[in-house]
């Protein structure tokens, strides 16, 4: 890894009292297959939950970034819960992304409490601010059900292909902002209309109204949408968990009002870094379990990261 190359402090998008090492993760236990009572037609047991290892995880998102051409310059770890929840930062380059003005972020979470899939997203942060956004274009959420050790590879295989046409609706989108003057009864009307979506709590209004009066960083003291932008970025430092929900709620705000249509992009050819699929090992998780009613359907409704 080439720490040289980062541009990005991931360790300020994050809450610091949960950032770990990745030996820590490394460590982590991870929790033995679940089955259903009722068994199968041919008597067999039916898998009702599959946990995967957080470095699992981790290993085949590394793994399938290097076959996509990508460097995985910087990386941040964090464990909540007692280990039982992880969320990982990487950032990323690749060739054909040079001369930017933003870093590329690959975010990952994985549970062993069952309050969410194994997902992956991807967004960027300005080299100037850090300030961190996902975006729902690039994501995957991947119950822990009996199939998830056969389709792990192909699921973040796809989703890292996204990754181009990310970038070119990013930056499209970061141009209609620029362009898209403001005043501040508008800023204020969109601030409650975010708050409204979904993308702010309310007691971080006033500090997003703060950064666009007075922004931490000269670079957004212009008075245009993109600043408005990075004021609600930097009010979301610090909060891993809620970031993608509220990035696609800002998005839905910001692009409606200024006229951005990102599934323009979306509908173009991906570039796809689709590989055959890699078996796993017998002795990658216990193949043991406790015999247990299967897993509500609503503990995996939240496919936020």
């Amino acid at each position: 890894m080439s720490q040289s190359k980062s541009k990005v402090n991931l360790r300020i998008c994050g809450s610091e009292s949960t950032i770990v090492d990745l030996d820590q993760v490394q460590a982590v236990n991870t929790p033995q297959v679940e089955y259903r009572k009722e068994r199968n037609k041919d008597g067999s047991l039916s898998v009702s939950y599959q946990p995967i290892s957080h470095n699992l995880l981790i290993d085949k998102t590394r793994k399938h970034l290097t076959n996509g051409g990508f460097e995985v310059v910087d990386e941040c770890h964090n464990l909540a819960r007692q280990g039982k929840r992880y969320f990982g930062l990487f950032e990323v380059t690749h060739p054909t992304r040079e001369n930017t003005e933003r870093g590329t972020i690959i975010g990952l979470r994985n549970a062993h409490d069952k309050c969410f899939p194994a997902g992956l997203c991807a967004g960027d942060a300005p080299f100037v601010c850090d300030n961190l956004i996902f975006t729902n274009s690039v994501k995957l959420a991947r119950r822990h059900t009996k199939h998830i050790l056969s389709e792990l590879d192909q699921v973040i295989a796809r989703t890292l292909g996204k990754l181009f046409t990310f970038w070119g609706g990013q930056d499209q989108r970061i141009d209609s902002y620029k362009a898209f003057e403001l005043n501040n009864p508008q800023v204020n009307d969109l601030v409650i209309r975010a708050y409204k979506a979904g993308a702010i709590s309310k007691t971080k209004v006033v500090d997003v109204v703060n950064q666009w009066e007075k922004s931490d960083h000269p670079a957004f003291w212009d008075r245009n949408m993109n600043s408005l932008y990075n004021a609600f970025t930097e009010v979301y430092k610090g909060n891993l968990v809620a970031l993608p929900q509220r990035s696609d709620a800002l998005h839905s705000v910001l692009d409606s009002e200024v006229g951005f249509d990102l599934s323009a992009f979306e509908a173009t050819e991906e570039a796809e870094l689709v590989e055959s699929v890699a078996v796993e090992p017998a002795n990658e998780l216990a193949i043991v379990g406790q015999i247990d009613g299967e897993v509500p359907a609503s503990v995996y409704e939240d496919d936020s990261f």
